[in-house]
């Protein structure tokens, strides 16, 4: 069984698991947590680019489509952004909720390097990717799709989950590994501790903003020359 078949797996475990589920009905801190970083991306598409609208936008690993939703609402048509899925449920959902985007099914190591972006985009997708020379190659494949010039976005957590062994933290090391050839990398640190953060509800904002050292992820970006 390669990794994409694990990975499949891992998921389709992860419908049944009632934390799982749980956590996902916590909405307050899943709304914080999406504004924090999506604030985040703001500045940084506004920083990189001056036409939003001629963007290029590739999300691989893109899930329901609500980062899709987001980047479209900042400005980037629909027609410029691919949307690239591993699980087939996935990709009917997004084929229903969003289908005048660019649809890209399977394994991102498939896709053809014929049409480059100026965003490559990834969030939570390493970390479900156990084996590490998958996770080279499928990074070596994001820089390659992005233009010269563009940038790969990054947000993902930094730490084990001693509860989930199927997941595994990605540090600033690792990716700074990840991406040997990239003119530079940047780093922001973002979200509180999820089990910290579940907890607090409304108050997320101001802990998150005292306590910095509760964060667990990063937004990275990744310049190409």
């Amino acid at each position: 069984m390669d990794e994409t078949e694990k990975i499949k797996l891992r998921y389709e475990d992860r419908k049944a698991d009632q934390t799982v589920i749980r956590n996902q009905s916590n909405t307050v801190f899943s709304i914080f947590m999406a504004k924090e970083r999506e604030k985040h991306y703001s500045s940084i598409l506004k920083y990189y680019f001056k036409n939003i609208n001629s963007v290029d936008f590739i999300e691989i690993g893109a899930g329901g489509g609500a980062n899709i939703s987001f980047f479209n609402q900042l400005g980037i048509p629909l027609s410029n952004i691919y949307a690239n899925e591993l699980l087939e449920s996935r990709i009917i959902a997004l084929k229903n909720s969003f289908p005048t985007v660019n649809h890209l099914p399977g394994n991102a190591l498939d896709i053809g390097t014929e049409q480059l972006y100026d965003i490559v985009f990834q969030s939570t997708v390493f970390t479900s990717i156990l084996d590490n020379d998958f996770k080279k190659e499928l990074a070596n494949k994001m820089y390659a799709l992005t233009k010269p010039k563009g940038i790969i976005l990054w947000y993902d957590f930094v730490f084990d989950n001693p509860k989930n062994k199927d997941v595994k933290g990605v540090s600033k090391k690792e990716i700074i590994s990840l991406f040997p050839k990239a003119k530079s990398i940047t780093f922001q640190r973002v979200t509180l501790a999820p089990p910290i953060g579940r907890r607090i509800g409304k108050l997320y904002s101001f802990v998150n903003t005292f306590f910095p050292f509760l964060r667990t992820h990063v937004i990275a970006v990744v310049e190409k020359d």
